[in-house]
């Protein structure tokens, strides 16, 4: 069986990695050039495991251009395994390998298609997700279900600690289907469209920490957006601050804090910094530094006009 491999991300490089251990006969790999990778904050260049495996590898910018499908055309695919790549392939490109073209989506399909299912759990505050492997069609995450397995969501966990769960399971499944595909077995499991629900593109401003917003949600943003993502971000004055890490409240807020307006830092006596909320507090344990000198008691996190 013949495989050609397309990503752009640290997900696609372990999944590479997994289909060449397994003995996967991969005839080429299709990656990002690194200077379309700005809208991948975990973007992974994956000719270094192509070149380390001796796989012929090529770089593109996108999956729709006429190159790029006659390009694919000529590794004579069996099938096509498209994992951590945001674009959509079109019909000319899909209609290619006879056993399809394979994708991947870190939710429970036919629920939470769309964009960013890893953050939305998070900042939505669900409690299960899951990994689901399904053949591409023309739809946004909607074609038949290959394999697909749930995970839980803790309080504690954040986007880092799901990264690794969805690659683990992703272990799993590469090492099911890939045999199944090859000895022609592979499930087909059409979704039921009347579960669908989609996911919406998340933007820059998603990111804004509202200091005034109660203090799960604000937790639930950071934990969301923490590495290998962008961050949540907050301002002081106009200079912005990425927020890495935070911790919900231990108790009651007491004292001076409780007079305090939602964004202003105080120091607390067991998490060392801490930012008034809608609520309560949120502890501040990773951020990044001002250029103007470290955060201190008294400042006000915001924009400007807030």
């Amino acid at each position: 069986m013949r495989i050609v491999f397309i990503g752009a991300v640290d997900f696609s490089r372990h999944c590479l990695t997994e289909v060449v251990k397994l003995g996967g006969n991969v005839v080429g790999v299709l990656t990002l050039a690194p200077a379309k990778s700005v809208s991948h904050s975990d973007y992974a260049d994956l000719s270094e495991v192509a070149a380390r495996y001796g796989l012929p590898w090529f770089q593109v910018d996108s999956t729709s251009k006429k190159h790029t499908i006659e390009l694919l055309r000529s590794l004579c695919p069996d099938v096509v395994f498209v994992f951590g790549w945001s674009q959509l392939l079109p019909k000319d490109l899909l209609m290619i390998p006879p056993l399809g073209c394979i994708g991947t989506h870190a939710a429970l399909l036919p629920k939470n298609r769309g964009r960013h299912p890893l953050v939305w759990a998070l900042v939505q505050g669900w409690e299960q997700s899951g990994l689901t492997f399904l053949y591409l069609d023309e739809g946004i995450d909607s074609g038949d279900i290959l394999w697909q397995r749930p995970f839980s969501i803790s309080i504690e966990d954040d986007a880092g600690s799901l990264y690794v769960k969805i690659k683990s399971l992703a272990t799993e499944a590469i090492a099911e289907f890939l045999p199944q595909l090859e000895r022609g077995t592979a499930p087909r499991v059409v979704q039921d469209r009347s579960q669908a629900t989609y996911l919406r593109r998340r933007t820059e401003q998603d990111g804004e920490i509202d200091w005034a917003a109660p203090t799960q949600d604000i937790y639930n943003l950071i934990r969301g957006l923490t590495r290998p993502y962008v961050g949540a971000h907050t301002f002081l004055a106009k200079e912005r601050i990425n927020v890495w890490k935070g911790a919900r409240p231990e108790g009651l807020l007491g004292g001076e804090a409780t007079s305090l307006v939602p964004g202003t830092v105080f120091l607390h006596e067991r998490h060392g910094l801490a930012v008034r909320t809608g609520d309560a507090y949120v502890a501040l344990l990773e951020i990044d530094e001002l250029s103007t000198g470290p955060i201190a008691p008294g400042m006000r996190l915001g924009r400007k006009d807030t």
